[in-house]
């Protein structure tokens, strides 16, 4: 077996050209898997998925016309090596790897993962200036951020407490059950009655920014800088690690943005509860991807412009979330540090590790953070 260093989105590319690929993985990002094959036009050359779930195993992927089924890990050996790209799009690709090591350890079939693209296109990511669209400041300086479900860590209030100190002059929000109306939108009541606290803010950042405007912050975000400089813009947001836009990640707008609104608008067509009872992980990425479909949002980690929001590639945020890395440049203005408590949504069960994060957080804050000065 072959496991290629960290693609680049350009060099992936390139590869799913010269060979056909089967991603190993249906979770959440392995969902979004056909989603970027469309936007690279290279729909054809996705010709199954695999995964070790059994229940799994002999269904199919429905995707715009397609139907990709799914196999059994054994099941790739049924493939030619020499044509054969294994992309794995779980987030435990080092447990698949050695997996696939011991299955394929006699084949020549080429390996990589969705995941080590995230550090490849972080160690890559760079844009020359911040957009300014107005002389005038069009985004207001409101800082909000939202909290449901208890009381904060300790640690999350003192990196609230660091943004009002970078932010002295900025009006502050906190969202939560007292002065937040949960029931105003079905998705968000029913996460919220499912005590799924990081799903229930999907709903509500959009809709008091298009109401108020300012900048919404995860309270897992730790700002490098005063964010001044992004208020001569329309609507701004950010790539994460699943290559697409991530409003936990951070995002601001002028009060009254469209694209804000259709944002917000789209979770009143979807439902967290499904039919049968179970819960919808999809996450905030994956939904708000199917409405910047529509304008022809590009999956390419490039400061782009998308029916009036201006999204910035993963360097302003500073962070793979899914494998930990980190990289800080003079074009990062915050790191969001990702404690992915939508992924963890057991009846609060996920604050243990939540706390974990928050902690490593300020450990890494301790030690040296290194800012690399770029030339644009």
């Amino acid at each position: 077996m072959i496991r290629l260093k960290p693609q680049t989105i350009k060099d992936l590319k390139k590869l799913i050209l010269q060979k056909k690929t089967i991603c190993f993985g249906t979770g959440i990002q392995g969902m979004r898997a056909p989603v970027y094959f469309q936007n690279w036009d290279l729909s054809d050359r996705l010709i199954a998925f695999c995964d070790n779930d059994l229940l799994k195993i002999g269904s199919e992927i429905a995707y715009a016309d397609r139907k990709i089924p799914v196999i059994a890990p054994p099941g790739l050996l049924e493939y030619d090596p020499d044509k054969t790209l294994i992309l794995i799009t779980s987030l435990a690709y080092e447990s698949i790897y050695d997996q696939l090591f011991r299955l394929l350890a006699d084949y020549d079939y080429t390996v990589t993962s969705l995941d080590e693209t995230a550090d490849a296109e972080l160690d890559s990511s760079s844009y020359n200036a911040v957009v300014k669209e107005s002389d005038k400041q069009m985004i207001p300086k409101i800082i909000h951020y939202a909290w449901f479900g208890g009381d904060k860590p300790k640690a999350i209030a003192d990196n609230i407490a660091g943004w009002k100190k970078i932010c002295p002059d900025y009006h502050f929000i906190e969202w939560n059950n007292d002065n937040y109306d949960v029931h105003k939108n079905r998705y968000m009541k029913q996460a919220y009655e499912r005590h799924a606290w990081g799903f229930v803010p999907d709903y509500m950042r959009l809709d008091a920014l298009y109401q108020y405007g300012g900048i919404y912050l995860d309270t897992d975000i730790e700002l490098i800088k005063k964010p001044d400089e992004l208020l001569y813009q329309n609507c701004f947001a950010s790539v994460d690690a699943s290559l697409t836009m991530n409003l936990g990640s951070g995002f601001g707008c002028r009060a009254g943005e469209p694209i804000i609104k259709e944002l917000r608008d789209y979770y009143d067509t979807v439902d967290f509860i499904r039919e049968d009872g179970s819960i919808d992980k999809t996450s905030c990425n994956t939904h708000s991807l199917k409405v910047l479909t529509r304008y022809g949002v590009s999956i390419n980690n490039r400061l782009q412009n998308v029916d009036g929001m201006n999204i910035y590639p993963m360097v302003f945020q500073g962070k793979n979330q899914y494998t930990g890395k980190i990289r800080v440049t003079d074009k990062t203005f915050w790191i969001h540090h990702g404690n992915m408590s939508w992924f963890r949504i057991n009846r609060g069960g996920y604050r243990d590790t939540f706390l974990i994060y928050c902690n490593d957080l300020y450990q890494l804050r301790a030690e040296n953070l290194v800012i690399e000065s770029e030339v644009a």
